[in-house]
């Protein structure tokens, strides 16, 4: 079993900056894959695909017909729960909608407020170690409620528990391809993948690292890295709390 080390207070800021100094090497490492894939779209993507992402076919493009063959691989058990948790975030996300409103304020003036969907949104998908279909159920459903057009989603391996899960959720568009040229090919847009108005998901440091870097090109949710878990408590038993860490650790890999 895995020991979750536990730091004292003034350990903290050690660790905060050394949290720092990584992602800055990452920066180092993905601004040349950017660069890259500026330049060179879909031929730099292609190369980066099959060198990192294992990359069988021609294209970066996952077809339709592959995606269908991995839902109908799914156990029963699993569209069950595809199922289930669509219903419920579908239904979440519907509540978090803005209305759209309209006032008169005085003789003559009218204020109101309109709200439209963007036109594209691009989801990346992490499928390493733990592949996280959930990723993709909790990123693509809130973008077809709020009825944005073109939702892709990108995943670094073909894994049937994303691609088939993408399938069953209508997801226009699925990529395999991963890592910072993915968050490039989003930004940027090349002949084959259409640039995106805003990229959501977790990632890597250098998924991470990438997204920093291109925030003013495109729109992010947040410079997310690998799942971490932070527990601050002002009292109680430290064991207890690393306790409590490691259930959630072992949940969010369920």
């Amino acid at each position: 079993m895995a020991m979750i080390r536990i730091l004292e207070a003034s350990q903290a800021k050690r660790l905060l900056r050394r949290k720092a100094a990584r992602l800055e090497e990452a920066e180092a490492v993905v601004r040349p894959i950017l660069e890259n894939v500026r330049k060179r779209g879909d031929k730099a993507l292609v190369e980066y695909a099959r060198q990192f992402d294992g990359l069988q076919r021609k294209s970066v493009t996952v077809p339709v017909a592959e995606r269908e063959a991995a839902a109908k691989r799914l156990s029963r058990e699993f569209r069950a729960a595809v199922k289930t948790a669509s219903a419920n975030i579908r239904a979440y996300a519907r509540m978090q909608l803005p209305p759209e409103r309209k006032e008169t304020v005085a003789p003559g003036v009218e204020l109101g407020q309109i709200v439209r969907p963007l036109d594209t949104v691009a989801a990346y998908i992490p499928s390493g170690r733990y592949p996280l279909p959930s990723t993709l159920l909790m990123t693509a459903i809130p973008a077809q409620v709020a009825g944005v057009p073109t939702v892709c989603a990108a995943t670094p391996r073909a894994v049937d528990e994303i691609f088939g899960t993408a399938h069953l959720l209508g997801v226009s568009h699925v990529f395999q391809m991963g890592g910072a040229h993915a968050i490039a090919a989003f930004a940027f847009g090349t002949r084959t993948v259409p640039r995106a108005d805003r990229i959501v998901g977790p990632g890597s440091i250098y998924v991470a690292a990438a997204k920093k870097l291109l925030a003013g090109e495109v729109g992010i949710d947040f410079v997310a890295g690998p799942t971490e878990i932070l527990l601050i408590a002002a009292e109680g038993d430290p064991r207890f709390l690393a306790a409590d860490i490691r259930w959630l650790r072992l949940w969010r890999l369920r």
